[in-house]
């Protein structure tokens, strides 16, 4: 990169030594990058376009984007080496999920397509196995139906043995993909799945989707706090690698975490005496595979509905009391997506795929449950970043429950919200964007006169007063109606879309680019800067990244309620942890450089987890700092800590 723009001024330097009577400043020619960058553009627009069409299961329309994404790969490819020299990178999506779902669909011109990219493009030569595996897909999905045809009723079990694949994983990935695109349907069938024809009458009616009705009061969401870290307390902890890897960090796995012995005593004067195994008939149902030690026991979760004797269930849930006796055993009427157990608290609270939360008693009971589709935060929220439908699950990243179940917290994205019992918010607060990245105007080069800004709201079938949503709204349905692309037959289309692209930039004041994707703001951060001495002359060189607000914000990745009050301690990606007091307040603030995956307030000491590091705080002081290698998991109950 740098020896390109070296050789970019150097150039330019050559040029004014031919004209020494020149005395204007260098100039650069843009004119190829702009098509590069056309190139990139086109690339990670049908990319992104594809991943929306197989969220929302639209295959036929995916696999056309794969081909669309194709074209653009070895171009793409070239731009990447050109700029950085050399092309790293580890994820296509159209070679990976891409072939997977042009085998679904039967495309073999598309699969062909495909081989031709990856063996004309040296660069993706590592991708030239994975074709030869989509291929052999495609014969897999015809051999699958074939079996269902000629078997209703197998179960997905059985499957790898008709056709004789070993990979149960991989028949499994596939049967998958089949249910999704309605080729075949899937029955529960105890821990498995009976499989069948879309069109068999054995297949059971659908359940009719209960109503949950909102317990919020709220018509419009509580005034939302940007909590300033600066101003709070700061607790320096060491920083937590973000994965242990050898080539980086040249440490290797301890040996002496590995043991043939099923329990260890470290440290302690004490040693195991026997071990005795559970008599079978004891043992739990290994469907709840989820523990969760409490105040009055432990909790265990089938979140995928295995477990026997209940019948077909998307989830259950179990209690075992304090002396290990079952308490209670019920089936949940959802799914569990995101769980949050207060580890001195009563109960469990649980949201499903369709962002519903469901709170339940020590006795398994159902004391709430409430859409988050309907509170003003959520609403807000979408509006906010244009989150759709089957996405929002995503954006919901953390679900807790106070000790008391008097109140409840939810987080999406950047956000968290605190809600009493009867459907009050409490308060709102927002982490402040990830370090080093500042909020800068997106200006556009449009500029116009009174006139010109009548002239743009006619054109747009507005008038003033108007509202960045509004103008956002009619942008995009103009742009559908007079694109190019979509009126191949509309010798105007150009023209208008030119207009259309004008009149935006004067009425927002940004580019009509940006327009669809505005949330009020971009954000900018430095990558790096160079001095660079071409000919004797000294150039600052200064490299920058431009995102939307969207992707500098630091989302809430793990949160959970204080031992002996309401506070709340939240933590961002970027790895920042902040303590929230009852009103919603920012109180103390900590940094371990790695998103932890579980906080734990003890009252006593805090504990937080990331994938490679424990730590454990004392009245803010630092008294331990275990590496869990491979990702550990912590369980804290009657004052033990134990580690795995």
């Amino acid at each position: 990169m740098l020896r390109f723009i070296r050789n970019l001024f150097k150039n330019n330097a050559a040029t004014r030594a031919s004209r020494p009577e020149s005395t204007a400043k260098p100039a650069v020619d843009y004119s190829s990058r702009s098509r590069k960058s056309r190139v990139s553009d086109a690339y990670f627009e049908t990319m992104f376009r594809m991943q929306k069409a197989v969220s929302s299961q639209d295959f036929e329309e995916a696999a056309r984007l794969v081909r669309e994404n194709l074209q653009y790969i070895p171009d793409w490819v070239r731009e990447t080496r050109h700029d950085y020299g050399s092309f790293d990178i580890s994820s296509v999506p159209a070679l990976q999920q891409g072939g997977t779902i042009l085998a679904l669909v039967g495309d073999d011109e598309g699969i062909e397509q495909m081989r031709e990219v990856v063996s004309s493009t040296p660069e993706l030569e590592q991708w030239v196995k994975g074709v030869e595996q989509h291929q052999l897909d495609r014969r897999l999905f015809e051999v699958i139906l074939k079996l269902v045809t000629d078997r209703p009723n197998c179960l997905q079990t059985e499957v790898k043995g008709f056709i004789g694949v070993e990979d149960g994983r991989k028949v499994a990935n596939l049967i998958s993909y089949l249910d999704k695109a309605g080729k075949i349907t899937r029955v529960k069938s105890g821990r498995t799945y009976r499989i069948l024809p879309p069109d068999s009458p054995e297949i059971p009616k659908p359940v009719p989707k209960r109503i949950v009705r909102s317990h919020r009061i709220d018509r419009r969401p509580a005034k939302l706090h940007e909590i300033d870290v600066s101003a709070l307390d700061y607790v320096p902890l060491p920083r937590a690698p973000g994965r242990w890897d050898d080539v980086h960090t040249g440490r290797k796995q301890a040996t002496d975490l590995e043991t043939a012995d099923q329990f260890e005593v470290r440290d302690a004067d004490w040693r195991i005496e026997t071990v005795d195994k559970i008599p079978l008939a004891q043992r739990p149902d290994t469907a709840f595979r989820q523990m969760h030690p409490t105040d009055s026991g432990l909790i265990m979760i089938d979140d995928l509905g295995k477990a026997d004797g209940l019948g077909q269930i998307e989830a259950a849930a179990l209690r075992y009391d304090r002396t290990g006796k079952l308490a209670a055993k019920k089936a949940l009427k959802h799914g569990v997506y995101r769980l949050g157990v207060h580890p001195f608290g009563r109960g469990l609270i649980a949201m499903s795929r369709d962002c519903v939360v469901h709170v339940y008693d020590d006795h398994l009971e159902p004391t709430l449950e409430t859409p988050l589709t309907a509170a003003p935060e959520i609403l807000a929220l979408r509006k906010r970043f244009e989150i759709p439908d089957d996405q929002l699950k995503n954006h919901v990243r953390c679900i807790a429950l106070s000790r008391d179940a008097s109140r409840y917290l939810f987080t999406a994205v950047d956000e968290a919200w605190c809600v009493d019992m009867s459907g009050r918010c409490l308060w709102g607060t927002k982490l402040p964007v990830k370090d080093g990245w500042a909020r800068v105007a997106t200006p556009s080069s449009e500029f116009g006169t009174s006139t010109d800004v009548d002239r743009a709201l006619n054109l747009l079938g507005l008038s003033l007063p108007i509202t960045p949503e509004n103008l956002k709204r009619r942008y995009r349905e103009l742009a559908k109606r007079w694109h190019p692309d979509l009126n191949p037959d509309d010798p105007g289309a150009n023209e208008k879309m030119k207009e259309l692209t004008v009149a935006a930039g004067i009425l927002t004041g940004i580019e009509a680019s940006a327009l669809p994707h505005y949330t009020g703001a971009t954000f900018i951060r430095e990558m790096g800067a160079w001095i660079l001495d071409v000919d004797g002359v000294g150039i600052t060189m200064s490299v920058s990244m431009e995102v939307d607000e969207f992707h500098a914000t630091d989302w809430i990745y793990a949160a959970g309620f204080a031992a002996a009050s309401g506070a709340v301690y939240l933590a961002g990606y970027s790895g920042r942890i902040v303590l929230i007091d009852e009103k919603g307040g920012g109180v103390r603030g900590y940094d371990v450089g790695s998103v932890p995956h579980k906080i734990v307030d003890t009252g006593d000491y805090l504990y937080l987890l990331t994938n490679t590091r424990l730590y454990v705080l004392h009245d803010d002081e630092l008294h331990a700092v275990v590496d869990t290698i491979d990702r550990g998991d912590l369980f804290i109950a009657a004052d033990c800590l134990r580690t795995s």
